[in-house]
């Protein structure tokens, strides 16, 4: 029988794990036999605490103490938990507790001490401060936060601003990355205090702002950075402001029908550009949205810093009427920039791109996301590459970067491995792009023109529409590539991509993809790049054919493998979904599998009936 203490060590390994549900289970049986386990007490406290439940955190860490006071570690969670909830008094007493217990820890004299500085207490902070730095002389937090001290007091030498400027913004930096936004907007508060003039970190802080929900905060910030660091949106914002005049809602405009023939599909058409004797910028940024902001203020941020004036670029956000108009949000910081136009009904998400294209007025397009964003240089890099690029060349794309939901770099994007450092025209790109889609949208620009030859997006491809647009560009036109990460591509809970995986319909959309292409590809590459291209798709639905089962959805998961079999029904294709289908992954699947043809042979076979008394055979009548 496993006793306490094996059972302990088994749900600490868990909790180190992250896996948190087993590590609480694993605890609460310590607890059955021991209900004042110390340990077990303390550490299902840290677990509450992690998932935000603070006052169950706070009853098991002081139960903890309860059944064994000299439990540093408790009285350190303890006044770090009270010391986040704005308790300070109470934090105060938790720290002095765990310092008696272990004198030598430099962590508890930093925490104090900010618990000191915020009640104001800065005698006491920078006693603290200094005590840490004693015996942990690389201690980088309490020197960030004595020094912030000695600069709130004017005793801070104005060499030393620069130094303790970079030592705020990279504990901020190690916050933010920790998702611990409150503390680390105060340390990019700090360094702005300290350099009020960097105007990258107003960006930061406004991220962090975001990231909180504090979209006033956010836009003040980004405001200010946006002012420092580009005197082109400085100049508008000055000028819209002082016109006093408010922006109009511009309702979108009616947009002519028409299409376009591309084999054997019709696609929306691209009407040319209305009054081409005008002068024309040389980009239109295309900003579709429909209700989410989470992300909308970093993205419009991200391109205004780059904004060149009117002249060169304009920047459209196009509301897919929204429940409520995002307009107060995109001209709090675009007012006097931006042109934001409101459609009268919501028109579908590929139909709002294809209206956003269509009152375009720039030589070359570009579409972005409002939950994606540029890096700096986006477009001065591909415009002087495009600038003087050949006619032949209809599109052009960077590399980019995979970032999560708090914007951290998860992955580096495939043009990045597939593509390198070179940079111009690409050879064979239709060879590329026609079996998978190595690129994203935020990466991706379009010549107007090319639009207007081509078409739009095809309405009917909810799922990775860019991918039968890009082919069909392709087909015709040469992509031109621009290396270097200049692009990010968000991936979140409500990407839509998850969703159709959910539900199983992406296998569908790529089905149908590939058949739509299938129809225009050139004679002599047509078979090929359409076997490849069924074989690779193939392979990738079927690696993703778990997540409708992960998710509870047994009919979305019936639906990918009906779809796949579509894709590709080559025998070895059959063969990998066969020894698929054996894995324990896919065996509610399977079961399911079984029982439908179960039931088909119950309603089309009829019982036999067995007589009680034999009976002679009867010899067959013959004409």
């Amino acid at each position: 029988m496993v006793n306490a203490s094996e059972l302990l060590q088994l749900a600490i390994e868990n909790h180190r794990a992250n896996r948190l549900e087993q590590a609480e289970m694993i605890y609460h049986q310590v607890l059955e036999t021991q209900p004042d386990h110390p340990e077990a007490l303390y550490r299902l406290g840290t677990i509450a605490q992690q998932r935000g439940n603070l006052l169950q955190a706070e009853e098991l860490l002081n139960a903890a103490l309860a059944a064994q006071p000299q439990l540093f570690p408790a009285w350190f969670s303890l006044g770090n938990l009270q010391q986040a909830q704005g308790k300070l008094a109470a934090a105060v007493v938790a720290y002095q507790q765990a310092i008696a217990l272990k004198p030598d820890a430099a962590p508890i004299y930093n925490n104090l001490g900010y618990t000191f500085q915020q009640q104001g207490q800065l005698d006491e902070a920078v006693s603290c401060y200094q005590k840490a730095l004693e015996i942990q002389p690389n201690c980088t937090e309490a020197e960030v936060n004595l020094g912030n001290i000695l600069h709130s007091q004017g005793k801070l030498l104005a060499e030393q601003k620069s130094y303790y400027e970079q030592l705020n913004q990279q504990l901020a930096m190690e916050r933010e990355t920790a998702g611990d936004w409150q503390i680390a907007a105060a340390y990019y508060q700090k360094a702005v205090e300290l350099n009020p003039d960097n105007g990258e970190l107003y960006l930061k802080l406004g991220r962090v702002y975001q990231q909180q929900k504090d979209f006033p905060g956010a836009i003040a910030a980004y405001r200010q950075g946006l002012k420092l660091l580009n005197p082109h949106y400085a100049q508008a914002v000055a000028a819209y402001q002082e016109a006093g005049s408010p922006q109009d809602i511009l309702v979108t405009p009616p947009i002519p029908h028409c299409e376009v023939t591309v084999g054997a599909y019709q696609f929306p058409g691209i009407p040319p550009v209305t009054n081409p004797e005008q002068p024309r910028p040389f980009w239109s940024v295309v900003i579709p949205v429909y209700n989410r902001t989470d992300y909308l203020l970093e993205c419009l941020a991200s391109v205004l810093v780059q904004w060149p004036g009117a002249e060169q670029m304009e920047i459209l956000v196009m509301d897919n009427a929204s429940t409520k108009p995002l307009f107060d949000l995109v001209n709090s910081l675009g007012g006097g920039v931006i042109r934001y136009y409101r459609n009268q009904q919501n028109v579908g998400a590929l139909p709002n791109h294809n209206v956003g294209v269509s009152v375009s007025r720039g030589e070359w397009i570009h579409i972005l996301h409002d939950d994606d964003c540029v890096f700096p240089n986006f477009y001065a890099r591909l415009q002087h590459s495009l600038e003087d690029c050949p006619d032949s060349v209809g599109a052009a794309f960077t590399g980019f970067e995979y970032i999560n939901e708090t914007g951290t770099v998860v992955n580096p994007g495939e043009p990045v491995s597939l593509f390198g450092e070179h940079k111009g025209i690409l050879q064979n790109f239709l060879q590329i792009i026609g079996i998978t889609l190595p690129l994203q949208v935020p990466a991706v620009v379009i010549r107007r023109v090319t639009y207007e030859h081509r078409g739009g997006y095809h309405p009917e491809l909810v799922c990775a529409p860019e991918w039968e647009l890009y082919k069909r560009i392709a087909v015709v036109y040469d992509w031109l590539y621009e290396p270097g990460s200049l692009a990010c591509y968000r991936l979140h809970t409500n990407n839509m991509t998850d969703g159709q995986l959910v539900s199983g319909k992406l296998a569908a959309y790529i089905r149908q993809n590939i058949e739509i292409t299938e129809s225009y590809l050139p004679t002599d590459l047509c078979s090929e790049i359409t076997r490849q291209a069924r074989s690779y798709n193939f392979n990738y639905c079927l690696a993703n054919a778990a997540i409708p089962l992960k998710a509870g959805n047994l009919a979305g998961a019936l639906l990918m493998l009906q779809e796949i079999l579509k894709i590709d029904r080559s025998p070895q294709s059959l063969a990998k979904l066969f020894f698929w289908l054996t894995q324990d992954e896919a065996a509610p699947l399977r079961d399911e599998i079984v029982s439908k043809v179960l039931l088909v042979n119950h309603q089309e076979i009829q019982p036999l009936t067995i007589a009680t008394e034999p009976k002679h055979l009867q010899p067959a009548i013959t004409a």
